[in-house]
């Protein structure tokens, strides 16, 4: 049995080297950011955590030679302290029954502080970490959403009336929560719904290393929202836009992106831009054949793996043993 406890200042250079062991040079470099939010977010837990619950926490597991394992880092879903994404998990080789002891205990401490839905987007080719939560967690396969690169960005349209498009406030919260759950295919409302606070913008954002942009566009005959749009970026380069747009509007995506694009060169024309299209939303056949159109490199394809805590499914299964990483984007 594996012991496990919150990340100590002690244990980063023990984590990093762990890291570098298993990880391959091009998972290290996609995953750089990781070294940079672990003391971060240890001086996070101490500060903030207790109130806000808005920061990554992360829990070791040590062995009884106190060699660590494995490393979870799990986070709150923002406005919502009952839905929480396991962000990352980095375990070492033949260590996947510590693996399991961590998202075990993960889903029992947080489940005993009623939190209901635990959450995980895991990459679609790696089978044996989608076991593990599976067949080990009592996790379940929910949907899918997929990363892609803008190579190039020739469908962008030149006359673009800003005037149609409104700077979000948080009083806008509650239609673009109606919008994105309007929007969901009906058999995943139950797990992922949103809340109208999972759109406010953050408290004390200055403080964070990201940003984000957001902007809508009303129906002038409704007042309801026809889309929303979201801009993000965590180092001024890579830039990453989610928009919600349902079906019937679906025309004035490229004005969308066209918009978004202009935003993004007004602060680095230097930029890498990024999309998700989340399955699980009407219109992700529409948005797919758009990227394959103007031909938008598919990056990755992510399993959207959900456990309900009261809906939990045991099986038993033999566990694979090689090392284990995997980081995830939130949906």
């Amino acid at each position: 049995m594996a012991k496990i406890k919150k990340i100590s200042f002690g244990d980063i250079l023990h984590i990093k080297k762990l890291i570098s062991v298993v990880c391959s040079d091009n998972v290290m470099n996609y995953r750089r950011l990781f070294f940079v939010s672990v003391p971060v977010t240890y001086f996070q837990n101490l500060v903030y955590n207790v109130h806000f619950r808005r920061y990554p926490e992360t829990y070791v597991a040590f062995d009884n030679n106190n060699n660590i394992k494995g490393v979870i880092t799990v986070k709150a879903q923002q406005g919502n302290p009952y839905k929480w994404q396991i962000k990352s998990l980095f375990l070492d080789r033949n260590s996947h029954e510590e693996g399991k002891q961590l998202v075990e205990y993960i889903v029992a401490k947080f489940g005993a502080r009623g939190v209901d839905t635990f959450y995980v987007s895991v990459d679609d080719n790696q089978n044996e970490l989608i076991d593990l939560f599976i067949k080990g967690c009592g996790f379940r396969f929910c949907s899918t959403e997929a990363l892609w690169s803008v190579s190039n960005i020739n469908f962008i349209e030149d006359n673009i009336e800003e005037k149609h498009f409104k700077q979000f406030k948080n009083t806008d919260a509650q239609k673009a929560a109606d919008l994105f759950n309007d929007n969901l295919i009906t058999h995943y409302k139950y797990s992922l719904s949103k809340e109208k606070d999972e759109f406010n913008d953050r408290l004390f954002q200055g403080i964070n290393t990201d940003s984000d942009f957001k902007y809508i566009m009303e129906d002038e005959n409704t007042g309801n929202l026809k889309a929303f749009i979201e801009i993000k970026t965590i180092d001024n380069t890579n830039y990453f836009v989610d928009a919600i747009v349902p079906p019937q509007f679906f025309d004035i995506y490229p004005s969308l992106l066209s918009f978004a694009v202009k935003k993004i060169i007004k602060r680095n024309k230097n930029f890498k831009l990024y999309i998700k299209n989340r399955k699980y939303l009407q219109g992700g056949e529409l948005l797919e054949k758009f990227f394959k159109d103007n031909r938008f490199e598919l990056l990755q394809n992510n399993a959207i793996l959900v456990r309900d805590f009261f809906k939990t499914v045991r099986e038993e299964s033999k566990m694979f043993n090689n090392a284990i990483v995997f980081s995830g984007f939130e949906i």
